[in-house]
C-alpha cells in the first residue's frame, strides 16, 4: 500500500488511460457492430441472388429437356408413320406377288402324266421367304429408327448444355 500512496500519480495515470480506453473501445465496437449487420446483410442477398439464379438456371435447363423430348417424341412419330407407310406399301406389294404367283401355280386339278405326289411349290415358297425377310426387316429397321431418333435427341440435348455453359 505505502507503494500505492509513493506512486499514486503512475496510479491515476493508469486508471485515466482504463477509463479513456474503455470508452474508446465502447466507441469504436459500435461501427463494428453495423459492420457486421452489413455484412451479413450483403451475405443474405448474395445467398438469395445465388439461390435464384440457381433456379433460373434448372428452369433453363428443365425446358430445354422439355424442349428435346417433345421434338424427339414428333421425330419417332414421324419415324413411325413413314414405316407405316413402307408397310402399307410392303403389303401392296407382297399382295401383287401373291396375286401374280397364284396365276403362275399350276392347276391342282389339271390331270398328270403319272402316279406321284404334287411337287412343292416353289412360287409359294419364295413368296413366303420374301414376305418373312420383309416384315423381318421392318421391325428392325423400325427398332433402329427409335434408336437414331432417341440418340440424336441426346445428342442435341448434350449440344444445348455445352453452348449454355460454354465448354
Amino acid at each position: 500500500m505505502t507503494w500505492l500512496l509513493a506512486n499514486w500519480k503512475l496510479v491515476a495515470i493508469g486508471v485515466v488511460l482504463a477509463i479513456s480506453h474503455a470508452f474508446a473501445w465502447r466507441q469504436g465496437g459500435a461501427p463494428a457492430r453495423e459492420d457486421l449487420a452489413e455484412y451479413k446483410q450483403a451475405q443474405a442477398e448474395a445467398r438469395l441472388l445465388a439461390d435464384r439464379a440457381q433456379r433460373a438456371e434448372e428452369t433453363r435447363r428443365q425446358a430445354n429437356t422439355d424442349k428435346e423430348a417433345r421434338h424427339g417424341q414428333e421425330r419417332i412419330a414421324a419415324v413411325e408413320m413413314e414405316r407405316d407407310a413402307a408397310r402399307a406399301d410392303g403389303d401392296r406389294l407382297r399382295d401383287a406377288i401373291r396375286a401374280a404367283t397364284s396365276g403362275a401355280r399350276p392347276n391342282p386339278g389339271a390331270a398328270t402324266g403319272g402316279p406321284g405326289k404334287p411337287l412343292a411349290d416353289p412360287i409359294g415358297v419364295f413368296a413366303e421367304l420374301l414376305e418373312r425377310a420383309d416384315r423381318r426387316a421392318e421391325s428392325v429397321s423400325g427398332y433402329a429408327d427409335r434408336l437414331r431418333v432417341a440418340g440424336e435427341t441426346c445428342e442435341r440435348y448434350g449440344d444445348g448444355l455445352q453452348a449454355a455453359t460454354g465448354r
